[in-house]
């Protein structure tokens, strides 16, 4: 079978709907029948095994549990009522609040879509009622959601890490300045469209008491992430085991603290963290069978003469790259994408010297944009169904916020060390 009939089979399946670990596997069994070598398929059980038995990925479910029961505790409400402290006095208050929360909420789930579970649920009707735009406070919390994925600790951080051999401490720590930088830029659109829009802002009467209160919250948010960034830098824990003192802290917080998770809550939580990290695991053991096939077929070459035979210069180089993330982002799941493209593009990023922390984190934002534009962004249709809006508007909607985080990209991959100065300075790299 030739690279591109492979190609061509792998598209059909995944646009008939099936999950695309599925799409994964059954494309490379194909593949390796019409090979003509029988060995191909018996060394399909070890490829998938070997493709799991990566220590690192231990990490993963743990995140995901830490950040499920963190936000199954009732966190996000608290984050916002504190954030509201912060900012919401000004015009547009509640958006930049949604921002806020955002940018904190970050640190506790890393991952996009539960962003939006936890707070656009209450953020959407919430900045409706006060007298925004329902198309903006959708666009808001789809576009701060995109943080959450980037600013350490994130699981798809974890898995471009180990899918590229690459210090899972130095991608988190390489991550701070952009995520920051994302953060801020929503903040700076929020600011320009509500005093053009003239959105109301939001009279909170701020006491010592109740400030100090929110801010006891926020600090019960905020320690955890610290506890995992900093625990791995040091090198007092490694991925995993910085991932299970989360775990144990998030379930302390939530017991304990703010007495909110019971054993029905702490049941639904597991289930549903289990059920998400067996489907990424599906994803990867079919990413090590085509990534096999990749070899085989030496796509890493193929895409590098493709990709310069359009353009040499660096810029353009960059530009493309970035451009190519963002397409696949738009059609396929971010883990399947990291798997898939990661170890295809990287020897072309690092040929034309690009850092593989520096090209993780821009692969990494370009996803997660992908994430938030049709044909198939989930965060784009997670949100839209939430407010009940048809996505060519909401998409419109989304716009400012997307070129914004793109330019910022771009900046990334122009200016090393937008993402190298802070591994560079704990010595990561």
């Amino acid at each position: 079978m030739t690279l591109p009939v492979f190609i061509g089979l792998f598209l059909i399946l995944l646009f008939l709907g099936l999950p695309v670990g599925f799409v994964m596997a059954i494309s490379s069994v194909i593949y390796f029948v019409f090979s003509g070598d029988a060995n191909f398929l018996s060394m399909l059980p070890e490829k998938l095994f070997s493709g799991l038995n990566v220590y690192v990925l231990t990490a993963i479910p743990f995140f995901m549990l830490a950040g499920d029961i963190m936000n199954e505790s009732g966190i996000s409400k608290r984050l916002i009522k504190f954030s509201n402290m912060v900012v919401g006095r000004f015009r547009g208050g509640l958006a930049q609040v949604n921002v806020l929360a955002s940018i904190i909420f970050a640190g506790i789930t890393g991952v996009a879509l539960g962003d939006i579970a936890a707070l656009g649920s209450v953020f959407i009707p919430s900045m409706v009622k006060e007298g925004y735009d329902k198309k903006f406070a959708t666009a808001v919390t789809a576009a701060s959601s995109l943080v959450g994925p980037i600013i350490p600790p994130s699981t798809i951080t974890v898995l471009y890490a180990a899918t590229m051999s690459t210090s899972v401490g130095a991608m988190f720590a390489g991550s701070i300045i952009p995520g920051v930088l994302i953060g801020l830029s929503d903040m700076i659109i929020v600011k320009l469209l509500a005093d053009k829009r003239q959105y109301p802002k939001v009279e909170v009467e701020v006491t010592p008491t109740r400030f100090f209160t929110g801010l006891k919250d926020a600090i019960l948010a905020i320690i955890m992430p610290v506890i995992i960034i900093g625990g791995i830098l040091t090198g007092v824990f490694t991925p995993t085991e910085a991932a299970a003192v989360s775990v144990i802290y998030a379930l302390f917080v939530g017991i304990f603290l703010f007495k909110s998770i019971g054993r029905k809550e702490l049941s639904a939580t597991l289930k549903k963290s289990i059920l998400g990290s067996a489907k990424l695991f599906l994803i990867i053991a079919g990413a090590s069978i085509i990534s096999w096939v990749f070899g085989i077929e030496n796509v890493s070459a193929v895409a590098e003469h493709v990709f310069k035979s359009i353009t040499t210069n660096f810029y353009l180089l960059v530009i493309i790259i970035n451009l190519f993330f963002i397409f696949m982002g738009m059609w396929m799941d971010a883990g399947a994408s990291i798997l898939l493209f990661a170890p295809v593009i990287a020897p072309l990023a690092v040929d034309i010297g690009l850092h593989p922390v520096q090209f993780g984190i821009m692969l990494i934002v370009n996803l997660n944009i992908g994430l938030c534009t049709p044909p198939l962004g989930n965060i784009l249709f997670a949100a839209a169904d939430m407010a009940e809006l048809d996505t060519a508007t909401l998409s419109k909607e989304l716009l400012p916020f997307l070129l914004i985080n793109f330019i910022i990209i771009l900046l990334v991959g122009f200016i090393p060390e937008l993402s190298l100065y802070i591994p560079r300075l704990l010595g990561l790299i």
